[in-house]
């Protein structure tokens, strides 16, 4: 890893974190307008400065172990940096609880759902206390030895292909539950918002996103097969037959949902980029993967405001 300066700190805690927060208020912002036929701030908010603290928590717990590592003149030289990112974490978590102050209690709750296993992504989980509770519910001899295998700690993301597929359903069904539950509308009497429906939304956010997790691990496959982390294209053994697998599913989305120009470009759009971006393409370009659905979903906005 390249030794940090004061912009890639800035940009990796504070940049990157609103970056992927305004996709998740892209998407908040559609969902709320097909529920309710109007934007309403509350989930809007929730969903972007859920996505700023996941990802900016998890930016700065790698900053501060990259500047440790340098030694005690360079943690110094950093300390107002981490102190400006506390603070600006601090603020956006405030944002949040003042969203969910206005929203109703069972928005909190799924708040809470979807967004406590992105926060826990990479951390080390004990599952030995439930073994441990249940032992000590049913009186089984609780001095019995742990076999070896069972001190092994769980890691979410060291589960095979969990990463995309956890993200996706996080961004297609959390993000309408927790828009959903704010609102407090039937969504089967949601506002006719033609070409969009609420079931062809979720579908398309849950793969679109998975698939854009799985093109960010095409970048970083060597790396990953290297440490032995088990994405996608690594279970896949090719960067090759991942982007066929990608253009396949793509293909299908589009297919379903062909009566829906905006999700039939994303899709072309999608399957383009999943043939060129690779290892050596910028890391700044796997941002038009992020925001492929916020540019179609800013083609709508504009076409709702002209017409």
């Amino acid at each position: 890893m390249a030794t940090p300066t004061v912009s890639t700190f800035v940009i990796s805690v504070i940049l990157q974190p609103i970056i992927v927060g305004i996709s998740s208020a892209m998407l908040s912002s559609l969902i709320s307008y097909e529920i309710a036929g109007q934007l309403d701030w509350r989930p809007i908010i929730i969903c972007m400065t859920c996505d700023i603290l996941v990802i900016g928590v998890d930016h700065l717990k790698d900053q501060e172990v990259v500047i440790n590592a340098l030694g005690a003149a360079s943690m110094k030289r950093f300390t107002p940096m981490f102190h400006l990112a506390r603070i600006f974490l601090a603020l956006t978590a405030s944002l949040l609880v003042i969203a969910l102050s206005q929203s109703p209690s069972e928005t909190t709750f799924l708040t809470v759902v979807f967004t406590t296993p992105a926060f826990l992504w990479t951390t080390p989980l004990d599952l030995q206390w439930i073994v441990r509770v249940l032992k000590r519910f049913t009186r089984v001899n609780y001095d019995q030895e742990d076999s070896p295998g069972s001190k092994n700690p769980f890691i979410i993301k060291r589960v095979p292909g969990m990463k995309a597929i956890l993200d996706g359903i996080i961004r297609g069904y959390g993000l309408f539950l927790v828009v959903h539950s704010a609102l407090q509308l039937s969504w089967q009497s949601a506002n006719n918002a033609p070409p969009w429906t609420i079931f062809e939304t979720i579908i398309w956010s849950t793969v679109n996103r998975t698939c854009h997790c799985i093109l960010a691990d095409v970048r970083d496959y060597d790396e990953d097969k290297k440490v032995g982390v088990p994405t996608i294209p690594v279970l896949l053994e090719s960067p090759l037959k991942t982007r066929i697998v990608l253009t396949v599913v793509q293909a299908a989305v589009m297919m379903a949902f062909l009566h829906n120009p905006f999700i039939v470009g994303n899709c072309c759009f999608t399957i383009a980029l999943a043939w060129i971006l690779g290892k050596d393409s910028p890391k700044v370009y796997f941002r038009l993967s992020l925001h492929s659905q916020s540019i179609f979903i800013i083609m709508y906005a504009i076409m709702i405001v002209l017409l």
